[in-house]
């Protein structure tokens, strides 16, 4: 009965944490790998012999995962379970076993591509892993915040909600978007592509990877919304000063994305730098257009907005991939003024 509520309070929370890197993970894999693409054996093979694209490989999952790994390695969840008697061996062989079973698309990578030698390497990774997941940074210093302005303060607001307790979503994001720059930057070097080509196939790309990464902010900044409501009738704030902090805020964090996507790519293509700027410039204008687009799926006020929030990236991403495929590279600009509508029929 204890080994089955520690699971229930350990093991149960990271599957379910697991599941968006489960979807990042099946779509990349989608795109990557598949009858005309990579085979397993080559990504590993070349991560094995050129120790960059290892080391670079490494650091992807290990952002991916890390935050996973730290609710079974510390298992916060059973605090009061360890105050108990209890068992002191299983609970330690069951967070083992779900720390490699959780890691099924890094281990399925491996073992395909490299066999024994590949779980070895799963192994060696994951003990690097729990080691950093048992590491507890210091606490900071709080500070009184000097906002001078209502849109500042209530900016500043969902900044501190993203640092406070969308930090483990923000490394996942990380990964991700460097996963995203990398996968683009394949495509666009792989088939010789530049100019617009390169724009819309390479930000086409990177708007369907960072979909698992831009849902975990967002459902924190939901709630940041939600909860300042108070203050903002208290303190006499529009509700035009509230929607615009909350898209300059969104636009922050879709921004940041896909700069990260696009300095990747930019290192792994070596695209001229004519092609570069015409793809940094879309993928700029998409980032925006869907920072408004996601911002108008966190007003709603019922109680399914977790499912909008998630239907409302994806449709997103999707809206990214349909205009620059219709259109090439101008097809951001579509992107953009779709999102800028759709934010302008909220009503204040």
């Amino acid at each position: 009965m204890w080994l089955s509520v520690w699971t229930r309070a350990v093991v149960a929370p990271a599957a379910r944490r697991s599941g968006g890197v489960w979807v990042g993970s099946a779509m990349v894999a989608g795109i990557v790998f598949g009858p005309s693409g990579m085979q397993p054996r080559d990504l590993t093979g070349l991560a094995l012999h050129v120790p960059a694209v290892g080391l670079v490989l490494g650091a992807i999952w290990l952002l991916v995962f890390l935050p996973i790994a730290r609710d079974l390695v510390r298992a916060d969840g059973a605090r009061f379970l360890r105050s108990l008697p209890g068992p002191r061996f299983s609970p330690i062989l069951v967070g083992a076993l779900a720390l490699l079973a959780l890691q099924g698309p890094w281990l399925a990578l491996w073992l395909a591509g490299a066999g024994a030698r590949g779980a070895a390497v799963v192994v060696t990774h994951t003990a690097v892993m729990v080691l950093l997941a048992a590491w507890r940074p210091p606490a900071a210093r709080p500070r009184s915040p000097a906002w001078r302005s209502p849109l500042g303060a209530l900016a500043g607001v969902h900044l501190r909600a993203l640092a406070r307790r969308a930090g483990d979503a923000l490394l996942r994001g990380l990964g991700l978007a460097i996963l995203a720059g990398g996968t683009a930057a394949l495509f666009v070097r792989n088939n010789a592509l530049t100019g617009a080509s390169a724009a819309a196939v390479g930000i086409s790309v990177v708007a369907a990877a960072l979909v698992p990464a831009q849902v975990g902010p967002l459902l924190v900044l939901a709630d940041s919304h939600r909860s300042t409501s108070w203050l903002r009738a208290t303190l006499g704030i529009s509700p035009a000063s509230s929607i615009v902090a909350l898209a300059l805020v969104v636009a922050l964090v879709h921004l940041v994305a896909s700069a990260i996507a696009l300095g990747t790519l930019a290192v792994v293509a070596s695209p001229e730098a004519s092609s570069f700027a015409l793809i940094a410039l879309t993928g700029l204008a998409a980032a925006i257009g869907t920072a408004l687009a996601s911002t108008r799926t966190l007003l709603g006020t019922d109680e399914s907005i977790t499912s909008r929030i998630v239907s409302g990236a994806v449709a997103a991403g999707a809206l990214v991939i349909v205009a620059l495929s219709a259109l090439g590279a101008p097809g951001a600009l579509a992107v953009l003024a779709t999102g800028a509508l759709a934010l302008a029929t909220v009503r204040p």
